[in-house]
């Protein structure tokens, strides 16, 4: 494929998955019908995926495959489909990931101030990628990485804290993507009822991410030089989000977050004029989530076929539990920890569990906990999620070495998830 060819399309998918995440807010205060941003959805699946990743390629074809196999056995047995569902279930969840996209134009400058060392700069790693990257998410990696990387190779030590510090955001911060994937399989939740024990969680991940550091690199380890300044925008974003809660609890939180994002992107971003940067990153930059579009509608398909068949045969596969217990907790937890660590997208796992939780009456929130829980613990330790594979590809951080210095540490996390979940939701 030519360059130009490849821009052309970069660009025409930017501007599709714009036109997706619009018209679904616009059907929100208007008529407009649902399918027009479920059209524009599977269009950039479609238009992108002979250029996507062959993981994701893969992934999206079992997925949706096996959910079309499931909603059409459950069909021809007179099941009831929700085809709204099934086409487009994850569009609030994806018109929320476009808008907290455009974030990304706010990152900070790349300071060049001294490195921090030892104690000093591990504290300030994982606070930088934490705080920062729980607005701007994976954008964090680059500031970060590409700083401590100019004069030598990352060392395992602060791999582990900018893959950690990154991934704990997911258990609680309103614009990391697991919190919207929590919040559409655990029907009922509520991001500020699952907040608390999302951010006990992240500083535990912390405080042994800190210790494992400094056993591994002492007063060696060079950490990037937190700007205090640099937070306000993550801090003022979310006292908004919050605050737009409490004002407006009718109002679907990831909707408040889809509009709250861009806005905020707009007043904050760096570079000017303002309209001209934001088209340049649709026609540039927002084709690069054309992957996550594909897993996330081929998620929806998958679950919504799995709910199709669980209906079609309600005393065979329905989990008959009275009980959700603190150890059930564990296996549903650990068993979504270990396929993301072969590489299978903690959205595809939550999507699969979900169909057999939701039904047995289990307290949303704690839902949502495990899921963010799980989303959280599998993308920090993974060699095959997003950021695993960037550290894979742009620092040369093997796969063999980010498996290797989590060996301890998902366990051990894991087993805190437990421990918070039990004192939180017993």
């Amino acid at each position: 494929m030519s360059t130009a060819t490849h821009n052309s399309r970069n660009e025409f998918t930017g501007y599709l998955i714009f036109l997706s995440a619009a018209t679904f807010l616009i059907g929100q205060i208007t008529p407009l019908p649902y399918w027009v941003p479920a059209l524009c959805a599977w269009l950039v699946v479609l238009i992108s995926f002979p250029t996507m990743k062959s993981a994701a390629r893969k992934q999206t074809l079992i997925l949706s495959g096996l959910g079309a196999i499931l909603i059409f056995w459950a069909f021809i047995r007179k099941t009831s489909i929700n085809w709204q569902v099934a086409c487009g279930g994850n569009l609030p969840l994806l018109t929320m990931f476009v808008a907290v996209s455009f974030l990304a134009l706010t990152n900070p400058d790349s300071s060049q101030d001294q490195l921090l060392k030892g104690k000093r700069g591990i504290i300030s790693n994982l606070l930088t990628c934490h705080l920062i990257g729980s607005v701007i998410n994976i954008s964090i990696i680059f500031i970060v990485g590409d700083r401590l990387s100019q004069k030598r190779q990352l060392s395992p030590a602060q791999a582990l804290t900018m893959m950690r510090g990154l991934a704990g955001a997911a258990f609680w911060s309103p614009f990391f993507v697991a919190a919207g994937v929590a919040l559409i399989y655990a029907p009922g939740s509520q991001w500020s009822h699952s907040v608390v024990p999302g951010l006990v969680l992240a500083c535990l991940l912390g405080i042994v991410s800190a210790i494992d550091a400094y056993l591994r690199d002492g007063d060696e380890f060079e950490g990037y030089p937190l700007q205090y300044d640099s937070l306000f925008i993550p801090v003022l974003l979310a006292t908004t989000v919050m605050l737009c809660h409490l004002l407006l609890p009718n109002v679907h939180i990831l909707t408040l977050i889809s509009l709250i994002a861009p806005i905020g992107a707009l007043l904050f971003m760096r570079e000017r004029p303002r309209l001209r940067q934001s088209v340049l990153f649709i026609r540039e930059r927002l084709a690069n989530i054309s992957s996550q579009f594909a897993i996330f509608l081929a998620a929806g398909v998958f679950s919504s076929g799995v709910v199709a068949i669980i209906q079609s045969y309600p005393d065979t596969l329905s989990l008959h539990i009275d009980h959700f217990s603190p150890l059930l907790f564990m296996a549903f937890s650990g068993f979504m920890i270990i396929i993301a660590l072969v590489g299978v997208h903690p959205v595809a796992s939550i999507a699969l569990v979900s169909p057999f939780l939701v039904p047995l009456g289990i307290n949303p929130n704690q839902l949502a906990f495990l899921f963010l829980s799980a989303y959280g613990i599998g993308i920090g330790a993974s060699p095959l999620s997003g950021v695993g594979l960037l550290m894979s590809s742009r620092y040369n951080v093997s796969s063999s070495t980010i498996l290797q210095v989590n060996r301890y540490y998902i366990v051990i996390i894991w087993l805190l998830s437990g421990v918070v979940n039990l004192l939180w939701f017993s």
